[in-house]
């Protein structure tokens, strides 16, 4: 079985879909440290993208930026979102005028909106919506309420038919192996993950895979390491004629600017 541990991050960009569109079990990391920053394997640093999300606007990209409140090292499903900053209003607004004239804005910015002004526990909640956001909207679900935003729901839908490989979704909080992770490495929690669900391939990104997978241990378990190789494909985007193309920006741009089997094209690669 393929399985894929992924921090939740905020409307998270295309190759992050197209990961999770590709494996088994999609293991939604929330037990991992909230850091603003990453140090990447070109060894340049940025946004971790826990909360951040790049869109497009008429002068480029924009960074959309989620306040949050957090002391020393806060697991992701612990921390909090600031409200005293009035940052919904600001990406509601910079959606709008970003997005107001895509094809697909009068079914998803209502959508979109409410995710936004819901005020949510944690950074893991609000973050974990726009994912399963994404992913119905990828299935062919149109109507898309705030009740089913909801990882039950969602699973409901991997069920049947659909164009991708995933047929699950978990909360790494909600494992029994989560009571003990303060006294594992990284190396150690996935593993105790992977044999906890029975998965036999870990399907990771480029970053963790240079920063601490340890091969030597996967080999020991008998696990096969598959790192991520996708490319983004072109596609029609809001200011095209002003600013060219960027790859990899957030879920809301392709799903805002192309046809929903556009979409699953270029997720699947």
């Amino acid at each position: 079985m393929r399985y894929t541990g992924i921090q939740p991050q905020y409307f998270p960009r295309l190759h992050y879909f197209a990961r999770i569109m590709a494996t088994d079990l999609f293991m939604i990391r929330d037990d991992c440290q909230f850091v603003g920053r990453h140090k990447y394997p070109d060894n340049t640093r940025g946004p971790s993208y826990q909360a951040h999300s790049p869109v497009k606007f008429s002068q480029g990209d924009y960074m959309l930026t989620v306040p949050v409140r957090h002391e020393g090292f806060t697991e992701i499903l612990n921390t909090n979102i600031n409200y005293q900053e009035k940052w919904t209003g600001s990406h509601i607004g910079i959606l709008q005028s970003s997005y107001g004239k895509s094809a697909n804005f009068q079914l998803l910015f209502p959508q979109i909106r409410s995710v936004l002004k819901e005020k949510h526990e944690s950074l893991s909640s609000l973050n974990t919506k726009t994912i399963l956001w994404g992913i119905l909207h990828l299935l062919g679900e149109e109507s898309i309420t705030p009740d089913k935003l909801n990882i039950t729901y969602v699973n409901e839908k991997l069920v049947k038919p659909h164009s991708f490989r995933l047929k699950q979704i978990k909360l790494a909080s909600s494992l029994k192996s989560y009571k003990k992770f303060k006294s594992m490495s990284a190396n150690e929690k996935i593993l105790a993950v992977m044999e906890e669900v029975g998965a036999t391939e870990d399907y990771c990104g480029g970053t963790a895979m240079a920063a601490y997978v340890d091969e030597t241990l996967f080999d020991r378990r008998k696990i096969k390491i598959t790192v991520q190789d996708w490319k983004c494909q072109k596609y029609q985007q809001q200011f095209d004629k002003k600013v060219e193309f960027i790859p990899n920006l957030s879920i809301i741009d392709l799903l805002m600017n192309v046809p929903r089997e556009e979409a699953v094209k270029i997720i699947n690669g």
